[in-house]
């Protein structure tokens, strides 16, 4: 275990512990991150496709709200089966990977939800980022 001093905000340089796990594996792992990354996107285009955007008068005012409202129920155990089977059917790696993407991917939703739609009001498709960079390799 090393250690490292932390700057917290408000704090004299506290210690901090930090677990590191020392690997060689960097190029083993790639593919394994590359694929999960992919997946999480893959999950968000499948949820995001099944919204349909509902525009209301905010009453009193002369704005307008884009209001999201779901096609099919996408938090339904009976959803979340049936897309972890359709995206179990090209993994090749362990299937707790995909449980981790959809949790990852709904989280996103959920918590990044405010802001892809303050983009979707903007005409702006919150998906559509540069998001197709490979990460960088450290020597």
């Amino acid at each position: 275990m090393c250690e490292r001093v932390c700057a917290h905000k408000g704090s004299q340089g506290v210690q901090c512990a930090e677990n590191s796990l020392k690997h060689e594996l960097g190029d083993e792992l790639l593919p394994l991150l590359l694929a999960h990354r992919d997946v999480v996107n893959r999950i968000l285009e499948e949820l995001w496709s099944h919204i349909e955007w509902e525009k209301r008068k905010i009453p009193g005012k002369k704005q307008w709200r884009l209001l999201p409202k779901y096609k099919v129920d996408v938090h339904s155990g009976k959803y979340k089966k049936k897309l972890r089977e359709s995206l179990l059917q090209e993994w090749p790696f362990a299937a707790h990977w995909v449980d981790s993407a959809i949790k990852t991917a709904y989280s996103i939703l959920r918590l990044g939800g405010k802001t892809m739609l303050k983009e979707k009001e903007r005409g702006e498709d919150p998906l559509r980022k540069d998001s197709s960079q490979e990460p960088n390799k450290h020597s």
